[in-house]
């Protein structure tokens, strides 16, 4: 009974994680291995569980519980991020998928970032955040999430802190 227990919680997570996006697969496929990059995948699951734990209030608690995958990938070398620009290299193939639009598009001399999310029934399916130039990362999350939870999390109010949330 304890080795059933064991490897259907190994097929459900294996499942969680091996779906292809296109674009964000190619990246995490590309970098997960390299020297300098930092990569997590955490499945719903856990997202749920770890929501029971902390001290939260309602609102974060759901959306917590609406997340089903969160994907993250980051370049931490310095040398390694002077060569590598995740914007110009997946933006295309991100944008290029009909399922996503772009939500917020910040472009500055050094650092652009993309907001792309896949919207169905006013709820928020998948949610893509691309970050290249000086820094460089990917972070992808798929669930079932309200907007009105996001955005009642965002600070709009200074400019300094304009993507900074209220948790």
């Amino acid at each position: 009974m304890k080795n059933s227990t064991i490897i259907s919680i190994l097929i459900l997570f294996l499942a969680t994680s091996c779906s292809y996006e296109p674009g964000i697969s190619e990246a995490f496929t590309k970098y997960r291995f390299k020297d300098g990059v930092t990569t997590i995948s955490i499945p719903g699951w856990v997202i749920n569980v770890a929501a029971g734990f902390g001290d939260l209030d309602e609102s974060e608690r759901e959306i917590l519980d609406s997340i089903d995958k969160v994907r993250v990938m980051s370049i931490e070398k310095d040398d390694l991020n002077a060569h590598i620009d995740l914007h110009k290299e997946f933006y295309e193939k991100i944008n290029k998928n009909n399922n996503y639009e772009e939500l917020l598009v910040v472009r500055d001399d050094s650092e652009s970032v993309t907001v792309f999310g896949r919207i169905e029934d006013s709820v928020i399916k998948e949610m893509v955040v691309l970050v290249g130039g000086d820094d460089n990362a990917l972070i992808y999350v798929k669930g079932e999430i309200k907007p009105e939870l996001i955005s009642n999390k965002v600070n709009f109010s200074d400019p300094e802190k304009f993507l900074s949330l209220n948790f």
